[in-house]
């Protein structure tokens, strides 16, 4: 653990991060600059903006609000790395006065690429995670863009009575996914750890594709992109804020390579390794006798 991310990727972060941390953000910052909005609700009181009243860990976190009905807010940021197999954590909580009657939607966490299709287009993948309050599910997008169920949760975060900052109302979730592959890895929620296996069980999906869909232009292709929001749906009512965030974390999840003994080739290298090595000693014990004979000679010589 360490409280620097590494050095080109990250921001400095006030609390410790794991080491394979790329990027982080736990929103002590004067702003969130570097976050930026695609999808917005409009409205006088729709926002997404630093927060002061709440946190997970030191004094501030970013919330997002969206009075409209049946409509959503995002925040979204690009992380300047290329990197394979990436995670995305994140801590949070919500208002649960403006959960909905009917429908569904709640806070979410998505991990986001894009790949060139066209000139014009590109493909947008999506490790879309969200807490639905009113049903109090989890649920993801599996590859057509079907919400699907993963667990049932009755987590429950703060309501808007509430004044002071209380960890045991937050919640972490976290989601991992493969660029090469386009494959959900896995996700990790207060009920449990996720694996392809299962996320391919839970969608009927065997391959574990991410949500994919035609993005217009070709934004931010090849680098990662995290998105945090507020999942489409009609409010009960308008509080402080539907959602807080914080501790945003990206790592590299690359697996530890293993060592794995390959029949051929890796016998092969052996073998001219092992040869080499041999050619290498034989022509150092010859220089040795070479130069033994020479000296012997030598010294015969001045003898004489």
């Amino acid at each position: 653990m360490a409280p620097i991310v590494r050095s080109g990727h990250g921001a400095q972060v006030s609390v410790p991060v794991p080491s394979n941390t790329i990027w982080a953000d736990d929103f002590e910052g004067p702003s969130i600059a570097k976050w930026y909005n695609l999808d917005s609700c409009g409205g006088p009181e729709s926002w997404g903006r630093l927060n002061t009243t709440y946190a997970f860990m030191g004094a501030q976190s970013v919330g997002l609000q969206c009075a409209n009905a049946q409509s959503a807010r995002d925040l979204r940021t690009t992380i300047s790395t290329e990197q394979d197999y990436i995670g995305a954590s994140v801590w949070f909580t919500y208002a649960d006065v403006c959960r909905t009657t009917a429908g569904a939607g709640g806070p979410f966490l998505s991990l986001e690429f894009d790949a060139p299709k066209d000139a014009s287009t590109s493909y947008h993948y999506e490790t879309h995670i969200a807490y639905y309050c009113d049903a109090r599910v989890w649920q993801i997008l599996d590859s057509g863009g079907i919400a699907k169920t993963v667990a049932t949760d009755t987590e429950c975060g703060y309501n808007c009575s509430l004044n002071g900052k209380a960890k045991q109302n937050w919640i972490f979730v976290k989601v991992v996914a493969q660029k090469s592959t386009k494959q959900w890895i896995q996700l990790i929620t207060p009920t449990g750890v996720y694996g392809c296996k299962e996320i391919a069980a839970i969608t009927t999906d065997h391959t574990c594709s991410l949500n994919v869909y035609t993005q217009p232009g070709r934004i931010d292709q090849y680098n990662w992109q995290v998105e945090l929001g507020w999942e489409t749906f009609a409010l009960t009512s308008t509080c402080a804020c539907n959602a807080l965030f914080d501790n945003v974390i990206v790592t590299d999840e690359t697996p530890a390579s293993t060592v794995v003994v390959q029949p051929s080739a890796p016998l092969q290298s052996w073998f001219i390794w092992l040869i080499g090595v041999i050619g290498v000693a034989m022509g150092l014990l010859a220089g040795v006798a070479v130069m033994v004979f020479i000296r012997k000679k030598r010294a015969k010589h001045d003898s004489t």
